[in-house]
């Protein structure tokens, strides 16, 4: 060979994990490389978000249909959280001799609500005109713009509206008062404290009556049409502001009010409208951008007043604590995530494995 030739390397097959649809997922490989660390929340896209939040709603809803599976797992999850929920318990019942336990009954059954109404949307229901934009932007964006146009012109005829104090902080005055310096000391999941906190605020007789009440605006009187997978896809088609942030944080937000606090019993009837009050109340507080009421709730299959009467409820539900760091998220994925698919996949898969055995051994006879 000629030592003129230059050596070129062998074509190498390169590979990208960026599905296109929820049908590239597979969620036991995901949950793996959650597991292992071979993914976070920096390297999941709106998918693989998608599939986790599913994933955890259709898990948490077997899982709590069979009381003694779930009092099982969430002793598991509080005892590694170092919190003993007997204790707990037992200084309720103790300092208060004469309260009253919500039946669980309360929870499960399904109210008088409405069914969800489904509009038939286009897929240019979001499109790129001005009436879109205005559609899916806050009002008071589009009063901020006015203003800063009016500030911005130096013009006599707007010198007056000059003093006017726009509805935000602006970026000078917030780069003042803003530290980026680490927080000491952060807080994680394992912070058993504040957990136990929690916990001991919900089990309050009065917090707990008003759970109780709250959860009804959840409920349906019939399982909507469309199943969770369905419903989170219609989502993410028509509300493209809806972030992979905002799903990681619903999926972690449900299992924290089912599992660790134990005030969500999710059923069939009620996982779309804490689906929609998850996915609005985050949005709301997580993006600068997002769609109006009125839109959402045509996206939801919700009129204007149940929509804020579950955004308000599910506040409520949380008392306000919605906002979390990335290392509690990560945390979550890693570790809750993956134990609870693995749990359920022990038991359920086997469950229905004996059943089945079961039905071909009886056909046999």
């Amino acid at each position: 060979m000629d030592s003129s030739d230059i050596r070129l390397k062998p074509p190498q097959e390169t590979f990208v994990d960026e599905p296109c649809s929820l049908e590239d997922i597979d969620i036991s490989e995901l949950a793996f490389d959650l597991e292992h660390g071979l993914k976070d929340i920096n390297k999941l896209n709106a998918f693989h978000a998608i599939a986790i939040f599913s994933s955890c709603l259709q898990d948490l809803i077997k899982l709590q249909a069979d009381e003694l599976l779930f009092k099982k797992f969430r002793r598991q999850q509080l005892e590694k959280l170092l919190v003993d929920i007997d204790i707990l318990h037992g200084e309720k019942k103790n300092g208060c001799a004469d309260t009253k336990k919500i039946p669980t009954e309360k929870l499960r059954s399904p109210s008088v609500s409405p069914p969800l109404k489904f509009a038939r949307l286009h897929n240019n229901f979001e499109g790129t005109n001005d009436d879109f934009i205005k559609d899916r932007t806050p009002d008071s964006l589009f009063n901020e713009d006015k203003i800063e146009d009016h500030i911005l012109n130096g013009n006599a005829e707007n010198e007056a509206l000059g003093d006017i104090d726009p509805p935000y902080i602006r970026i000078h005055e917030l780069i003042k008062n803003t530290s980026i310096e680490k927080v000491s000391n952060q807080i994680t999941l394992q912070d058993s404290h504040r957990l136990r906190t929690e916990i001991e605020y919900h089990l309050a007789n009065k917090v707990s009556s008003q759970n109780a009440l709250l959860l009804k605006s959840f409920n349906l009187v019939s399982i909507p049409a469309l199943s969770i997978e369905q419903f989170l896809m219609r989502i993410k088609t028509y509300s493209s502001s809806t972030s992979v942030l905002v799903y990681i944080h619903s999926a972690y937000l449900i299992f924290k009010l089912c599992i660790l606090l134990d005030i969500v019993r999710l059923t069939d009837y009620n996982v779309h409208r804490l689906i929609l009050a998850l996915i609005r109340s985050l949005t709301k507080i997580l993006e600068d951008v997002y769609q109006k009421q009125k839109s959402f709730a045509t996206v939801g299959g919700v009129n204007l007043k149940d929509l804020f009467k579950i955004e308000m409820g599910f506040l409520y539900l949380c008392n306000f604590k919605l906002v979390t760091g990335e290392e509690i998220l990560n945390t979550y994925l890693k570790e809750e995530f993956t134990q609870l698919r693995k749990f359920c996949k022990e038991n359920f898969d086997d469950e229905c494995k004996k059943n089945g055995s079961d039905l071909n051994n009886e056909s046999g006879k």
